[in-house]
């Protein structure tokens, strides 16, 4: 009875608008009590008009403190500030950067933002995207104030997750922040975004399928917590946004509406249990690698949804070619045990491959490894339980072209190549994203198996 009444329950939730998702609670079909405490969401044109009045609803006074990046001031920020103004909002600019390098969502920089921060302001507003969201975010934790985000480009989706993606020691760390009070996406402002910053928004979402099946395939192997209810929310827009995609490309309200939305609900399945697992799979570990590499040989790096975007498409033809893999035939538990790294050769290698950044990345590797009598347990139990596993994890899994064709329509990136990566790199690159998150995922799955490299060669 009690099971049912939850279940009921979630159904009604989940069929609201994302905007009317604001501030629910709920007793889950999972066991938990679920809320998204952000108060307030508007998708929507002219949205910046009612900053003021849900200031004031959200209990909001005094000086504000606006956040933004320097280098886009005038082409972008200018009118955000000007509807603050026209609404008699005081705050003061706190402009970061130095107008001319990309700002990096590092957690030292947003230390520097939170101690630039004069005592008497009240709140933060933060006008920008994913770097300045984050770095705001960070600074609000530290400072203990409440916040609003003002997006400026539906690029990724962070507005509305209660976490904040920065680099430490050249690590990808997801930080616990408070949730901002509200979430204001003007359309009128996203529909002029620049179109990369567009096809972001669509590769981070696209990834959602390959992020909630690694999600499964923890709780299977690792008997982890998983909850039904994030993919939930993210798979109600799916389909909107991969029909949607070449009206994004035109910057269309429609297009821009959908994604936006889809970004938001992706940032909310994250909020609703406080982890970043609904929302960061494998696709995520390789972008985030080849982050990593980027700034270990001092290049530029790549829009983050571009990387995950084209990473989601490996990650599902790699599923696609696991899924069929006879590893009952052909997985040999001697030959595994002959090659199975011990802890000393694998910080070695860690080591020899990063560099200064080594420390950081075994810090997160070491939380998943094991030693082999224990690991030699685990793969047992999966090759036992093989059909068993993919059973749970079928309704997770997309098709891969639906998601190409959104991507190719949008404009977006699709394929490796397209970010200048060689084919003898990204078989490189998967087996050694494995190391710099403690997250298990579909890559330590067939590399425990000791297929990754074959598939890898196979399918990519």
């Amino acid at each position: 009875m009690e099971i049912n009444r939850r279940a009921i329950e979630l159904e009604e939730i989940l069929e609201r608008e994302t905007v009317d998702l604001m501030g629910v609670t709920f007793d889950c079909i999972c066991g938990r009590i679920h809320s998204i405490p952000i108060e307030y969401l508007a998708v929507r044109r002219d949205a910046l008009e009612e900053v003021g009045d849900q200031m004031g609803i959200r209990g909001l006074s005094g000086t504000g403190g606006v956040i933004y990046d320097k280098k886009i001031e005038k082409s972008v920020i200018h009118k955000p500030l000007e509807r603050l103004r026209a609404q008699r909002i005081d705050f003061v600019s706190y402009p970061v950067g130095d107008g001319r390098k990309e700002l990096q969502p590092e957690v030292d920089l947003s230390r520097e933002v939170a101690e630039g921060i004069d005592e008497n302001i009240n709140f933060l507003i933060s006008i920008g995207s994913g770097v300045i969201s984050d770095l705001t975010k960070n600074a609000s934790s530290y400072l203990g104030l409440p916040f609003f985000l003002i997006a400026t480009a539906p690029s990724m989706n962070g507005y509305t997750s209660s976490m904040a993606a920065l680099t430490d020691k050249g690590i990808k760390k997801t930080l616990m922040v408070p949730p901002a009070k509200a979430v204001i996406a003007d359309l009128s402002i996203l529909m002029d975004s620049p179109i990369e910053m567009i096809r972001s928004g669509l590769g981070d979402i696209v990834s959602k399928s390959v992020c909630n099946a690694d999600w499964k395939l923890s709780q299977l192997v690792k008997n982890s917590y998983f909850c039904p209810v994030p993919f939930r929310i993210t798979d109600r827009s799916e389909p909107l946004y991969l029909e949607s995609a070449r009206e994004m490309a035109k910057r269309t309200e429609h297009g821009i509406g959908v994604l936006t939305d889809g970004i938001m609900r992706s940032g909310l399945s994250m909020t609703v249990i406080g982890t970043s697992t609904p929302s960061s799979g494998a696709e995520h570990l390789i972008a985030h690698y080849w982050d990593l590499i980027a700034l270990k040989e001092g290049r530029k790096k790549e829009f983050h949804g571009v990387q995950v975007g084209v990473a989601t498409i490996m990650m599902l033809r790699l599923y696609e070619f696991i899924r069929n893999y006879p590893v009952k035939k052909k997985v040999s538990l001697s030959m595994l045990k002959r090659v199975y790294p011990s802890r000393e050769s694998v910080k070695e290698s860690i080591k020899k491959k990063f560099g200064r950044y080594a420390d950081g990345v075994c810090e997160e590797y070491f939380q998943k490894y094991m030693d082999w009598n224990e690991k030699l347990k685990e793969i047992e139990m999966i090759l036992d339980q093989w059909e068993e596993i993919w059973n749970e994890l079928d309704p997770y899994i997309r098709p891969t072209e639906p998601v190409v064709k959104a991507l190719q329509e949008c404009g977006a990136c699709s394929h490796y190549t397209h970010l200048g990566r060689r084919k003898e790199e990204v078989c490189t690159d998967v087996r050694d994203a494995i190391l710099i998150r403690g997250r298990y995922t579909l890559l330590d799955l067939a590399e425990d198996l000791g297929i990754l490299g074959k598939a890898a060669e196979t399918v990519l």
